[in-house]
């Protein structure tokens, strides 16, 4: 028994072995092996027949599962992500792993954490909540300024005079829905700056805010992307005494195969674009 107990991987003592053993034993009610020298009773081995096959198929199968599991990548996250900057990193992965099985999940944070949990993704990209995150592994990815854009032609020359016709009710602000981390940023660093601007149109996506603000149905507040361009006909300022929107990766315990190499990937180009 000592001798065995060796040779299990997971640090049971050979007490603990004995003690359910003789449990087993009397359980049956009969003897399963002689002590000395050790050797199988007829039960024993019946019982050890019966057992032995499934036992020693354990490698197989083991191999089999982390096989699937490490050709496999289910990924979640906000839609202009996916458009803009997975697409180079799926060529590129695809490079290395030619059969990979691929899942993409377009979601929110809320909607990723809970993917994750019921291990239905394996990675996901998701703006910072603004909470403590528990349960899960995090890494922050990039910080995205905050900006105001306004139609090209405009009459304001700075942020200053922009935020001024705000809080006057000269400007109508476009904002994704209250509760998203972008108005959160914006409205609370307003408030410490004693100034006040509600928002007057909520759409539901940064998208949108550009496209109504091009049509000049106001003054918008979104972020500055790496790889997304705003189109010509609108205006950009930089919030820089603003704070940024932080982009998170997100996963639980230990990552290997493809979501490990993705997750080098992402955070190797996160670096490489916040330079």
């Amino acid at each position: 028994i000592s001798n065995a107990c060796r040779h299990i991987p997971y640090g049971v003592q050979q007490p603990a072995v004995s003690s359910q053993l003789l449990k087993l034993e009397k359980d049956l009610g009969t003897r399963l092996f002689h002590r000395k020298p050790f050797n199988l009773t007829d039960a024993g081995q019946q019982l050890y027949d019966f057992a032995a096959p499934f036992f020693g198929q354990i490698d197989d199968v083991e191999k089999s599962i982390r096989g699937e599991a490490l050709s496999r990548l289910r990924l979640a996250g906000p839609t202009q992500v996916m458009r803009n900057h997975l697409p180079y990193l799926l060529s590129e992965l695809e490079d290395e792993f030619p059969d990979f099985q691929l899942r993409l999940f377009e979601s929110d944070f809320e909607n990723a954490k809970s993917l994750i949990e019921r291990n239905e993704i394996d990675l996901a990209i998701a703006v910072d909540p603004g909470t403590a995150i528990t349960g899960l592994r995090s890494a922050t990815l990039i910080e995205l300024p905050l900006a105001l854009i306004t139609p090209k032609r405009t009459q304001y020359k700075n942020v200053k005079e922009i935020i001024g016709a705000g809080a006057a009710g000269k400007e109508r602000l476009i904002s994704l829905r209250a509760g998203e981390r972008i108005p959160a940023l914006f409205t609370q660093t307003l408030r410490q700056m004693k100034r006040r601007w509600p928002v007057a149109l909520e759409v539901g996506s940064t998208d949108m805010i550009t496209n109504y603000v091009s049509n000049g149905l106001g003054i918008g507040i979104t972020v500055r992307s790496p790889g997304n361009l705003f189109p010509k006909d609108v205006k950009v300022f930089e919030l820089k005494a603003f704070p940024p929107l932080p982009i998170l990766l997100l996963w639980r315990g230990e990552l290997s195969g493809i979501p490990l190499r993705l997750k080098e990937k992402l955070m190797t180009r996160a670096a490489s674009l916040d330079e």
